[in-house]
Formats: C-alpha cells, structure tokens, sequence
C-alpha cells in the first residue's frame, strides 16, 4: 500500500516537471530571440538610422502579427520625429517607385501690385496665350491689368501661340508713332507761330527808316544764290511762285545773296520749303533759301555777301533737287532778278 503511494507521488512530480519544463522552453526561446533583437535594434540605434531602423522593424513584424506597419512607414515617421529628411533619404525610399503627380485644377488668382501677365504665367508654369484666352483679354491689354483683378487660371495651356507678343509690339509701335507723330506737329505748329511772328516784325520794320536789325552795310546788289549758277532755272517768279527755282545737285553750296543777319534756321516740312533760312538785310528786306539739304549758319549770326550759309536738297514740296530763293520786302515776295 505505501510502495503504490509513494509510486504515484514520484509520477505527479515527474508529471509537473514535464509541464514546467514545457512551459520554459518557449519562454527560454523567446528571451533568447528578444536578446538578439535588442541587440540589432542598439547595433542600429547609434545612432539610428531611418532606413535600416524600417528594415529591421519589418524584419521583426512576424513576432508581432499586430502591427502592420511597413519599413518606409517607420522611416518616415522617424525622419519626421527627429526633423532629419535629406535627400539621400528621400531618394532610398523613393527608389523603384512610380509617383503620380496631382492632376492640376482649374483655379482663380488676385494680381498682386506691380505684377504682370508674364510674371503671373510663369508662376502658373503656362503660356501666357492660355491666360489670356482664358479671360478674353486682348494682347494688346495685358498691360493694363490693374492689382486686385482676378484672372481665371486654366489647368493646362489652351494655347502655346506666340501671336501675343506680335500684337503688343505692334500696339507699342502704334503708340510710339503716335507721340512722335504729336511731338512733330508740337514742333511745327511752333515753328508756324515763329515765322509768323517773324513776318509780323518784318512787316511792321517796313514802316521805319531805320535798319530792321542789321547794323551793316545795306545793298540793294543781289548776287545769284548758288555756286556757278547752278544748272539753269527751272521755274521763274510769277504767278503762285513766289520766288526763283535754281537746278542744282543735292549738296550745292547756297550763298548769301546779300550781307545780313539769320533770323531762321528751320527744318522739316515748313509749308512746303522743307529744311529753310531767312537771312535780315535790313530796310524791310528779307531773303529766303529753301529745299536746303543741310546748314552752315545758326540764327542770330551776321554774314556776308556770298558766304556760303547752306547746302542746296531736296526736302520739302520738291520734285527733284534744287534751290527756292525769295526775295521779300516789306512783308511782300517779289522778283528777285
């Protein structure tokens, strides 16, 4: 009775020594395989490395069927913790992926003082035609667009056309023309308005006895106003000509046909006498050179008779190269010869 006692008791203790030891063993591997995993994770950790801190964090995930968590996900998320994204990073991660790109929407924008349409697509990576389509603006407005406008920006050119461009160049051509066009009439309307005044004060120097500004010598001898005579004339005083047509060829010399004084050095249409000079002689006596091809004298200088004052052209109202030569006393044109 007691040896079958004491049999049964040896059996239960070898029966609980086989469960603790079942028990164990699993525990055993587990501290085993956790020691190793702590030691990878310290070999990695100095300091920690993002990439190879996701590898090994996958590596582990079959002990931890719980967490779902890929390599990149825990890369980033460390890389995002200790602020240290670099590129080279960036690029380990992204290697061998396909990244699309987000389709662009359709947007609107405020223009910012001081902005133009250029600058605008530019920031938008689009041509500036596609803008302007967009808004029904004109080319030749895009200039005036004001801060504060809103522009419909497209989501991708319409349009890569450089027409615009065009448009504004020749809008700007236009407006250039027309201010040099307004600055030319500025100019002839006062030069109308000088030799009006000019022909005022001739007029009114014919009513005294006294010299009309020149203090010379005061001859009534006129010489021919071209060197060698020219060619011959080719219109005589008389009619609506108001004067003496000389032939000559452009760049003739024109002389003084009396001692006197310049009061006029114009150029431009002039009425029809192109680029011209009025000499004073004194005695309500007024000479005209006109059609001049270039000039020898400026205004208020005195020069004799048969000094060269200019050079014979053909500018003005004139069919063919030659010189216009007056003679005008007392306000009045007569025949010089």
């Amino acid at each position: 009775m007691i040896s079958d006692l004491a049999w049964r008791e040896n059996k239960l203790l070898f029966n609980l020594s086989l469960l603790v030891a079942l028990v164990l063993v699993p525990w055993i591997s587990e501290i085993s395989t956790n020691n190793q995993l702590y030691l990878d994770i310290q070999k990695y950790s100095s300091p920690l490395d993002p990439i190879r801190a996701g590898e090994l964090a996958e590596n582990i995930g079959q002990y931890t069927p719980g967490i779902t968590e890929t390599k990149d996900d825990v890369a980033l998320s460390i890389m995002l913790k200790n602020d240290s994204y670099t590129m080279s990073q960036q690029l380990a991660i992204n290697t061998g992926k396909q990244i699309e790109e987000p389709e662009r929407q359709a947007a609107t924008y405020k223009v910012e003082d001081g902005e133009t349409i250029i600058q605008i697509a530019e920031k938008f990576d689009l041509h500036v035609a596609s803008i302007l389509d967009a808004n029904a603006i004109r080319p030749e407005d895009s200039k005036k667009i004001k801060p504060g406008t809103i522009l419909s920006i497209p989501s991708s050119d319409t349009s890569t056309s450089n027409d615009w461009l065009v448009a504004i160049n020749k809008a700007e051509e236009a407006e250039r023309e027309a201010a040099r066009a307004a600055a030319e009439k500025k100019r002839q309307d006062a030069l109308k308005k000088k030799l009006a005044l000019s022909s005022t004060a001739l007029a009114a120097s014919s009513k005294k006895t006294s010299s009309s500004g020149y203090s010379g010598v005061d001859t009534s001898d006129l010489i021919i106003p071209i060197a060698g005579g020219g060619k011959g004339i080719s219109q005589y005083f008389g009619g609506r000509h108001t004067g003496i047509d000389y032939m000559c060829d452009v760049g003739t010399s024109v002389r003084a046909a009396l001692s006197g004084k310049v009061i006029v050095v114009a150029t431009g249409w002039n009425g029809g006498y192109g680029n011209q000079i009025l000499v004073d002689h004194g005695g309500g006596r007024t000479t005209r050179y006109g059609h001049l091809s270039g000039f020898n004298v400026e205004v208020g200088q005195n020069v004799s008779q048969g000094e060269t004052i200019a050079f014979s052209g053909n500018t003005g109202r004139s069919t063919g190269p030659h010189l216009h030569f007056e003679l005008i006393v007392n306000g009045r044109p007569i025949n010089p010869r």
